[in-house]
């Protein structure tokens, strides 16, 4: 009887788009709960999300992907942690281990009651955010505090810098991983800049700085955009390009046809834009979020700013006047989707999940 209505239940979410699976495999002992996946309606949303499901498969470690759609309503939250209770009631073999993606989501994986949940956080969801309207603080800061409550309740944590570790509640410190998301270094590698250039119908005459992400508060986009248009008085012909919902396979030829990555986020985890630019050698130079300092430790021309618009276009002025790529991609070869993945494989290891043959 609970198996039969836990199918259907979530057959029925999944035909209304609210809760969705997007993968699934007959081998697969680790059910993956995530708010944000890449699909037919937003292709670009989270690709490293997919990334790093792909790494794990190929380490030979299955996973089924469930979507909770919580951009369509709270509800969907609502329904997804009925969903996720009844399945485990239906079968409480099936998974070995939960492993929710993005604190809103922990909630509702935490509803599978029978068997081991680990939570993964991205960034703002434990952090906050220091800027913007009173009404965004206080509303990141109330789900900040509770979701840090929550992780209490977890069997294990991970999250994506030493920062976010911070802020955790001491016994659940205890038991959390530090990994951040990787890099797959076989698709983000350097390429000649006019090459990239054609294959992308951008002019190759002119630099060109770059911000990626969607258009929200937290990315602070008119921030680097009015470092660039300070930063143009001194660099003729110097133009800024936003770059949002972009398919994910033109990202390489973008970072690469890029003359440097201004990123001026609030609030981060560890950024993966920044990541998959300096395996391209792209400079970068952003505003100290999350392990941002960290990333651009060593690594030149880039550079870390205060949220400062001429402190930012002094520094765009200077990668570009240095007329070379940055040493990037030599600093994160430990930031690949290899090692990154073999490291959350072992915190699947103490939490009674192998591989075959491992």
């Amino acid at each position: 009887m609970i198996e039969s209505r836990a199918r259907s239940l979530v057959s029925w979410l999944d035909r209304r788009g609210w809760v969705t699976w997007e993968r699934t495999a007959p081998a697969a002992r680790i059910l993956i709960v995530t708010n944000a996946w890449p699909d037919r309606e937003f292709p670009a949303r989270a690709v490293f999300m997919r990334y790093t499901v792909e790494g794990l498969a190929a380490a030979g470690v299955e996973a089924d992907v469930l979507y909770v759609r919580g951009y369509r309503g709270i509800g969907c939250y609502a329904l997804g942690s009925l969903a996720m209770a009844l399945m485990a009631g239906a079968k409480p073999q099936k998974y070995r281990l939960v492993h929710s993606h993005a604190g809103e989501t922990a909630p509702v994986a935490r509803c599978f009651w029978s068997a081991p949940v680990l939570a993964t956080y991205w960034g703002s969801d434990l952090l906050g955010v220091p800027e913007g309207s009173l009404r965004t603080r206080l509303r990141f800061a109330l789900r900040a505090r509770l979701l840090r409550a929550h992780s209490l309740l977890m069997a294990a944590t991970t999250t994506k810098s030493a920062q976010m570790e911070d802020v955790l509640p001491a016994r659940a410190r205890a038991r959390n991983w530090v990994i951040p998301d990787g890099v797959d270094r076989a698709k983000f590698v350097p390429r000649d800049r006019n090459d990239a250039r054609q294959a992308l119908g951008w002019r190759t005459d002119e630099p060109i700085a770059i911000s990626v992400g969607r258009p929200v508060e937290l990315k602070r986009l008119w921030l680097a955009e009015r470092a660039v248009d300070l930063a143009a008085a001194q660099v003729p012909g110097l133009s800024w390009m936003a770059i949002s919902d972009t398919p994910p396979e033109q990202m390489p030829d973008i970072y690469n046809a890029a003359d440097v990555l201004v990123h001026t986020s609030v609030s981060e985890g560890s950024p993966n834009v920044v990541k998959e630019a300096l395996a391209c050698n792209l400079p970068v130079v952003a505003t100290g979020a999350g392990d941002i300092p960290e990333l651009l430790d060593d690594v030149g021309p880039s550079a870390v700013c205060e949220p400062d618009p001429g402190a930012l276009a002094a520094a765009i002025v200077g990668c570009l006047r240095a007329g070379h790529r940055s040493n990037g991609r030599e600093r994160t070869e430990h930031l690949s989707l290899e090692r990154t993945t073999e490291r959350m494989l072992a915190c699947y290891r103490r939490l009674g999940v192998t591989a075959p043959g491992r």
